[in-house]
């Protein structure tokens, strides 16, 4: 289906509005699209719930990004082609979660009683100092660990170039290994990662 210029021009003057921090220019782009886009999420993810997330949390990142948008297209084809990828990045997302979940099952039940009393207190160290890191550092590491995501594509989804991917890596590594030397000494920094992210 087309759009009318009539309603390109609208979704225009919506989106200058919502640049000037109009409220109500937001609230009338959720209102409009916000059904439509979790309907167009489902054809993707099974899940309402998830998709629901998906589409909130896109209007969540419009309204905190509103000063710097860039639409080259309509605002619907925008809107869609946002929750395409963000569906796209969740089931990927999920399988790479699934696969690890079972390998790290597999490695739980080879340890030793000595050794899980390890592992968790390692796994509680782990997560205690990723929630202490910068929320950037994390971010990148978690694309570049835990989604397997080239250097490159982490680059362009967060719209930074590649050096400054490989930096907040490497920074998120120094990280990791300043908050956790009281295990280093016993597991590899690889080996931890590959294990807990």
């Amino acid at each position: 289906m087309e759009m009318k210029s009539d309603e390109y021009k609208d979704e225009k003057l919506l989106v200058a509005a919502l640049r000037l921090d109009s409220h109500e220019a937001f609230v009338r782009i959720f209102r409009h699209y916000y059904p439509n886009l979790v309907l167009f999420a489902s054809q993707f993810i099974p899940d309402r719930l998830a998709c629901e997330d998906i589409v909130q949390n896109i209007f969540i990142k419009i309204w905190s990004e509103r000063k710097e948008l860039k639409i080259k297209t309509s605002l619907r084809s925008f809107l869609i082609t946002l929750v395409q990828n963000m569906c796209l990045d969740h089931i990927r997302h999920n399988k790479v979660k699934s696969r690890y979940a079972s390998e790290l099952h597999e490695t739980i039940l080879s340890l030793s009683p000595e050794e899980h009393m390890f592992y968790s207190e390692l796994n509680k160290a782990f997560d205690d100092a990723l929630s202490r890191m910068n929320p950037t550092l994390r971010e990148t590491l978690l694309l570049s660990r835990h989604e397997k995501l080239k250097y490159s594509e982490i680059a362009e989804r967060l719209g930074v170039s590649r050096r400054t991917v490989e930096d907040r890596v490497s920074k998120a590594m120094k990280f990791l290994r300043d908050n956790l030397k009281d295990y280093i000494y016993l597991i590899p920094i690889t080996i931890l990662l590959k294990e807990l992210l």
